[in-house]
């Protein structure tokens, strides 16, 4: 079977800072708040199933087992290493950390996550935290026990369109207020620190990972480096188009393409790996090397081209916003 540009179907967790806002673009319903849709996974924790074309109802673990060079390529993990979800915060999420590969790995069997927020709107107002002022590990124990730790969380504004890197080992909260594409490594290990004194009906708050986040956090002038937006580099502009790069780490590389007035574009493939187009706003079509049909892009979608490709074209219907990955 021939590789070709993949959709899969969203994977909707329900989180207790979730909404509703984004149930009609991933076709959910129901009363429960979702937080969070995994449009492209291939972690255990769930794993994305295509939705069209002759591999529908395959995995994406099943994908990069049978055609590696395709929709692997040179990963540095075994499974597909990027996770992309779209997050919606009615409520904050706690204040927590992730850790580097060389701790998750020798600790929880897992990956590190270093990851990234591009803001797709937000109320007035709205703001993350990202690092702190804490000094120490013993000034973080004791801003703890004395419930002072949000003294020490450094806050920013956002704006639509803001890129937020958040490396591994930073504290970072998304908060109330904001709809975000997340990029990330493929990892699930998160640490708590702090859940804004919610409890639940019986009165018991969520799980803290008190210890495990002094052993990854970062302190002192460290801990303040992250948390300003990218600032992006043009690659190209013209009357109807603009592409930009916003975040390169060794992780991920990730551009913005604005397409406006029903114009089109050619783009090269990312060099031999499998890329990532993600649809933040407007509609589509994409075809890949010769294909005779376009493919339709649609609001949140995330769209697996194989790295066997050498290039593709996107074209807007009347406008379109994507965010294309790769590592």
């Amino acid at each position: 079977m021939h590789p070709y540009p993949v959709k899969f179907h969203p994977i909707a967790k329900e989180r207790v800072w979730g909404g509703h806002r984004l149930k009609p673009r991933f076709g959910q319903e129901g009363k429960q708040p979702i937080g969070e849709y995994w449009v492209l996974s291939g972690h255990p924790h769930g794993t994305s199933v295509v939705k069209n074309g002759p591999f529908a109802g395959k995995s994406l673990a099943d994908l990069t087992s049978e055609y590696p060079g395709a929709y692997l390529g040179r990963s540095p993990q075994g499974r597909f290493p990027l996770l992309i979800k779209f997050l919606e915060a009615t409520e904050h999420l706690s204040v927590q950390i992730h850790p580097d590969d060389r701790y998750a790995q020798e600790r929880e069997g897992d990956f590190g996550k270093s990851e990234a927020w591009y803001v797709l709107d937000h109320e007035p107002g709205a703001r993350i935290t990202c690092g702190h002022t804490l000094s120490s590990e013993h000034e973080y124990r004791r801003a703890l026990r004395e419930k002072r730790i949000r003294e020490y969380l450094l806050f920013r504004e956002v704006r639509k369109g803001d890129m937020f890197f958040i490396p591994a080992r930073t504290l970072h909260a998304l908060l109330a207020g904001t709809v975000v594409i997340e990029i990330q490594q493929a990892s699930d290990v998160t640490y708590r620190i702090y859940d804004w004194d919610r409890v639940d009906s019986e009165g018991r708050g969520r799980e803290l990972h008190i210890d495990q986040a002094a052993e990854v956090m970062l302190y002192g002038a460290e801990a303040q480096q992250a948390g300003d937006p990218v600032s992006p580099k043009l690659l190209r502009r013209t009357d109807c188009a603009c592409h930009e790069q916003l975040l390169a780490c060794p992780f991920f590389t990730v551009e913005r393409l604005l397409l406006t007035n029903g114009s089109s574009c050619f783009l090269p493939s990312a060099g031999g790996n499998p890329e990532i187009l993600i649809v933040a706003e407007g509609s589509g079509l994409l075809w890949a090397d010769g294909e005779p049909e376009g493919l339709p892009l649609l609001p949140g979608d995330a769209v697996l081209l194989p790295g066997t490709i050498s290039s593709y074209r996107v074209a807007a219907k009347s406008s379109i916003h994507l965010l294309r990955s790769y590592y």
